[in-house]
């Protein structure tokens, strides 16, 4: 088993581990507590022992909430995944002047929520897809999501296109770009150490911006 050292959510749940708390409440800290885990340590050595020490809980109350460990980790991904593209629709009404539109939108998403939860997201989503014997409910959570990405590009593109405020190109070479580009900033910043995640994404930007308009 890999000992692992409690995160800052462990931490805000030990605080409450002990008092009576709605149970909708205990299994979102649990779910913030191991994305904590499973985002900086391969998901697949983390153990059920690992998460309940990180969350002061016993590991009973783990296995109240979710039946597997299997379970628990496509719980933290779901989330994970629904607070990204909530945090998306909220910004959308903001960025309806940005020439970007939703894709401005989508880069903003990425830039707010990269300290946490998008780098240990792209982390476990990156794990997943590195396993010899992938999850298929996992799987489908991982493609369900780029598949968000893409539409959500691809209709921005084809919308200013067909308003003429953007050149005619290869929609689908560009959503592909735009989706590796998001993702091997999050990965680079991992590799090379560097802490410039937002500023990455506003070059990501200005080449998209000059792409489309010129």
């Amino acid at each position: 088993m890999v000992r692992l050292g409690r995160t800052r959510e462990g931490d805000e749940l030990a605080k409450v581990a002990r008092q009576r708390l709605d149970p909708s409440r205990r299994v979102e800290l649990i779910l913030d507590a191991t994305l904590g885990l499973v985002g900086t340590s391969h998901f697949s050595v983390v153990t059920m022992r690992d998460i309940a020490l990180a969350c002061d809980v016993n590991v009973a109350l783990l296995y109240h909430y979710f039946s597997s460990k299997d379970h628990l980790i496509r719980a933290v991904l779901s989330r994970a995944l629904g607070l990204i593209t909530d945090d998306f629709e909220s910004r959308r009404a903001a960025h309806e002047d940005d020439i970007l539109g939703d894709i401005g939108a989508w880069f903003a998403t990425h830039t707010a929520m990269a300290p946490t939860m998008m780098s240990r997201m792209v982390k476990l989503m990156s794990d997943q897809a590195a396993q010899p014997i992938k999850d298929p409910e996992l799987d489908a959570l991982v493609q369900g999501f780029y598949r968000f990405e893409r539409d959500l590009i691809l209709s921005t593109l084809a919308a200013g296109m067909a308003q003429g405020r953007y050149r005619p190109l290869d929609s689908d070479m560009l959503a592909r770009f735009v989706g590796l580009h998001l993702d091997g900033i999050f990965h680079a910043a991992e590799s090379r150490g560097e802490i410039r995640i937002a500023q990455d994404i506003q070059d990501l930007r200005a080449f998209l911006e000059a792409q489309l308009i010129g």
